[in-house]
């Protein structure tokens, strides 16, 4: 695992077995949970606390197999709390990436999580340090020619701020989230949101266009 100078994030560069960098078209960015597992209102803080999504995995193998490049990228609070550690997480993404190749998907791009979900981080959602150290180590990934999937405003408010289409799911939070985009103020994240009911139907989606 390497680590960068900024205490604030952690990247998962020590399996290149399993994440490679050969997708050719653009990217589709995940938030994890609420969107690839279930969001248990607290933390996923061991494998076992790791449910995924009906269908979830098997979408990520979908869109993978149409070519697009596939990148993680979520807020892991509960690190800079004291509920986890930087290696459970670590152990969680592994377990993540197993079940991703028995689901028929045998590698991605790149996972990254921030260590807090604080306002102040600059790797925190909806801050884009994150996404911009992933284009920086990854030059074959753009946002802004692709796509990022949340359940959260601060998902779709990275995904606007980075040029990213913003696309909502309304599994996890997703049904406060879409509620919450009606107001006046995210006027301009709602034109270029696409709500899905989940990241399977947005698969479907992207295979028809």
């Amino acid at each position: 695992m390497t680590q960068s100078s900024n205490p604030t994030i952690r990247w998962s560069s020590d399996v290149p077995k399993l994440i490679k960098n050969f997708s050719n078209r653009v990217v589709i960015g995940l938030d994890r949970d609420g969107v690839i597992n279930k969001d248990l209102g607290t933390y996923v803080t061991s494998i076992d606390d790791f449910e995924p999504l009906p269908n979830s995995l098997e979408a990520i193998a979908s869109l993978r197999r149409l070519g697009f490049k596939i990148a993680i990228i979520t807020n892991q609070g509960g690190i800079e709390k004291g509920l986890m550690t930087s290696d459970d997480v670590d152990k969680i993404h592994m377990h993540m990436l197993d079940l991703l190749g028995k689901a028929g998907c045998s590698s991605i791009d790149a996972i990254y999580y921030s260590v807090s979900s604080r306002k102040s981080d600059m790797f925190a959602k909806p801050n884009l340090g994150m996404f911009k150290r992933c284009e920086k180590e990854n030059p074959h990934i753009k946002f802004n020619k692709g796509y990022y999937v949340g359940d959260k405003m601060s998902d779709l408010k990275a995904a606007y701020k980075i040029g990213a289409t913003p696309i909502l799911v309304r599994t996890g939070h997703g049904l406060e989230t879409e509620l919450e985009l009606k107001k006046f103020t995210y006027r301009d994240i709602r034109k270029k949101t696409i709500v899905f009911d989940d990241l399977s139907s947005f698969a479907d989606y992207i295979q028809l266009h």
